[in-house]
């Protein structure tokens, strides 16, 4: 039996179910940049997010989004997942490519962390280098925005 099947039925049963944390969970660390909106971008290091690629998904997204990357290690302006989720008021969060994926959530990644959806998209390298895969983020977006129509098709 699957285990999301299996916590189903014991929740269906009236019985709390407990879920441990991976160990990549409980180790990873993010630094933010500015923004104020709503959405929380996510790549593994602070120079992606500098990229032309991610200026043009910040533009698209046209809420001020903030840019996430991994640490290795806490500091002052360092902090986990779910505070700047919290903190910021975050409803929806991006992650770019399987790197700060399984950093954040090793093997599955959760649909939901607090107040947040959360969304893997591909890295930002091959947004740059495909167009085909470019196109599909673009829809994959405009799915996450809840736009009708091909607004953000480029």
């Amino acid at each position: 039996m699957i285990e999301a099947r299996r916590r189903a039925y014991l929740e269906a049963l009236g019985l709390d179910v407990w879920i441990a944390r991976s160990p990549a969970a409980e180790g990873a660390w993010l630094g933010a940049g500015p923004g104020r909106g709503s959405t929380l971008l996510i790549c593994a290091s602070p120079v992606d997010s500098q990229s032309e690629i991610a200026g043009d998904i910040a533009r698209a997204i046209a809420d001020d989004p903030a840019w996430a990357w991994l640490q290795p290690s806490p500091d002052a302006d360092i902090q986990r997942l779910e505070d700047l989720i919290g903190n910021r008021l975050i409803t929806r969060v991006l992650l770019f490519g399987p790197a700060p994926a399984r950093a954040l959530f090793g093997d599955e990644v959760p649909p939901l962390v607090g107040s947040a959806t959360l969304s893997v998209a591909p890295p930002l390298e091959e947004l740059a280098a495909s167009g085909i895969v470019r196109r599909d983020f673009w829809h994959q977006l405009r799915k996450l925005r809840g736009a009708p129509g091909d607004g953000g098709r480029r």
